[in-house]
């Protein structure tokens, strides 16, 4: 193969990776978890609060997505980054860090979307170890968020 060669070979994997790019960020604008949710979740077997939560979720320039959470229970509230977003169809999932009390973890969200509510499972996971909670989750865009898709 030729110098010339080598150098259109590299031109059109370049395009291809910026095309591939350009469609994840395409792909992440016009995503339908995109915008505010409320939900509330329950652990499973435990007695216990039950947990308002929010996130709110939106298009990162790089195609990928990024977001905040919310959740209260018992008076507190939490805010924290997501990370982890991830859509796939109707089917999504997020990932909340958790760092309170010296103790530090994640809550991992996994979910679908029908109808035009949310629902699904969660773990809570600290670092280390399996998961210690497991539970559900319902909910819908918030208020006054219109519908897309």
């Amino acid at each position: 193969m030729t110098r010339i060669g080598r150098i259109r070979i590299g031109l059109g994997f370049a395009a291809v990776v910026a095309m591939a790019v350009s469609q994840g960020a395409l792909q992440a604008q016009e995503s339908w978890l995109i915008g505010t949710w409320e939900a509330t979740a329950e652990a499973t077997g435990m007695p216990g609060p039950t947990i308002s939560m929010t996130w709110t979720i939106e298009a990162a320039e790089d195609g990928t997505f990024a977001g905040s959470w919310t959740g209260a229970a018992q008076g507190q509230s939490y805010t924290r980054d997501l990370s982890d977003i991830s859509v796939d169809g109707d089917a999504f999932g997020f990932t909340v860090r958790i760092e309170d009390q010296g103790q530090t973890g994640n809550f991992v969200f996994e979910g679908t979307m029908a109808e035009g509510e949310v629902s699904g499972t969660f773990e809570v996971r600290p670092d280390g170890m399996p998961a210690v909670i497991t539970g559900t989750f319902s909910g819908a865009r918030a208020e006054g968020e219109g519908a897309r898709r």
